[in-house]
């Protein structure tokens, strides 16, 4: 057999395998990069050192796994073509799943209605009782603000998701449909003295993308609404 024929041959019937480059940055609950994260995806893993990862992965759907220590994230990824894409992780503590605020409440519970069977003494059962009752209250509270704030915290992350996903031209056209994004940025910037830095404030606005919030500061400065100063490695917004 003529070998250069062979050589089509395998060419021809060799299937191309099509990858794209994934990409992003981990930030933890303040916002910043998260150092010595593992991350795992499509038996991938990788020890990210300095907060930032990449990965090579052929087009297809994968969970990619963020983990340091006991806080752990998994994500749905979505390649669909061999262009590079980026997706930063958010790699938030597991204390607001709904949950463990639930079980860890009854773990209070059951442990004050055995201290009753055990015959606890009358006055420590009194303190052990009103120190339950003020943790619940403000685990109760905290869950609720952050439920009224977020909503369901997997519904938030869905929404995150696909907030993270849009395209520049994207974001600016949501901004331009709904002036909500400009009033609500304001009153934050109000609730704070009229003063707050934009790392606080991309922390008030979690549940948009880091490019929507950067893109309605810049909208807030071309109207003169806000005036941006540069401070240390950060900016602060005045309101004028």
């Amino acid at each position: 057999m003529n070998w250069k024929f062979l050589i089509i041959a395998m060419c021809i019937f060799i299937p191309f395998v099509q990858a794209a480059t994934l990409e992003g940055s981990i930030y933890n609950s303040q916002l910043t990069l998260e150092n010595d994260v593992l991350l795992e995806v499509h038996n991938q893993k990788y020890l990210s050192k300095d907060g930032t990862y990449a990965f090579d992965l052929p087009i297809g759907e994968y969970t990619l796994i963020a983990q340091k220590g006991l806080v752990k994230t998994e994500e749905l990824i979505v390649i669909i073509d061999e262009n590079r894409q980026i997706y930063d992780i958010f790699l938030l503590p597991s204390f607001v799943e709904e949950d463990l605020l639930w079980q860890d409440t009854e773990e209070k519970f059951d442990t004050l209605w055995q201290d009753t069977e055990e015959g606890v003494e009358e006055g420590y059962s009194l303190w052990r009782y009103i120190l339950l009752c003020a943790i619940l209250i403000f685990l109760l509270w905290r869950f609720s603000k952050k439920r009224m704030k977020y909503g369901p915290l997997r519904k938030f992350r869905k929404n995150f998701a696909v907030e993270k996903n849009k395209s520049r031209k994207e974001h600016k056209q949501d901004i331009a449909d709904e002036p909500k994004y400009i009033d609500d940025t304001i009153e934050i910037i109000k609730k704070h003295d009229g003063r707050i830095s934009q790392k606080k404030l991309r922390k008030e606005m979690l549940y948009l993308s880091e490019a929507k919030v950067s893109l309605i500061v810049k909208e807030l400065e071309h109207k003169g609404i806000v005036e941006k100063v540069k401070k240390g490695r950060g900016n602060v917004l005045l309101l004028k």
